[in-house]
């Protein structure tokens, strides 16, 4: 049985995650962002995370280290959420989300922020994306 999780996923801002591959409740993949609130994140970034979908269950948490060859963000975001259906069967990721920037420790109680994305297997229409833009912090640095 081919794993739910599997394939490319779409958040609400229209950034993607693709999920290689899952084995042993492990996962991994990559991750390209629209947005990024301090312009850094730049490319494709690694993805690893883990999931207890290959027991029937439904939750998944990934992480991704905003470095790679063209950015080095200092900071990282994790999602912690689960795999559902719709009332139509079709499938999406509801995960809130931790993303934590390197900072001063005078200024570590603004170091870590939360919100919440929705991933679907199709990329969200531009009127959508220009609906959530600019309602709330981002996940990417």
């Amino acid at each position: 049985m081919v794993n739910p999780l599997l394939g490319v996923w779409h958040n609400e801002l229209g950034s993607t995650l693709f999920i290689d591959e899952v084995q042993g409740g492990l996962l991994s993949g990559r991750y390209q962002t629209a947005v990024s609130s301090s312009g850094c994140a730049h490319g494709i970034f690694q993805v690893v995370g883990v999931t207890d979908t290959e027991s029937d269950g439904h939750n998944v948490g990934f992480t991704v280290s905003w470095n790679n060859a063209s950015s080095k963000c200092s900071s990282v975001t994790s999602w912690s959420g689960q795999l559902l259906t719709d009332a139509n069967n079709n499938p999406y990721i509801t995960a809130f989300w931790l993303l934590t920037m390197e900072s001063k420790q005078a200024d570590s109680w603004w170091a870590t922020h939360v919100g919440q994305d929705t991933f679907f297997p199709m990329p969200p229409s531009e009127a959508a994306i220009a609906g959530k833009s600019n309602t709330g912090r981002r996940s990417h640095p």
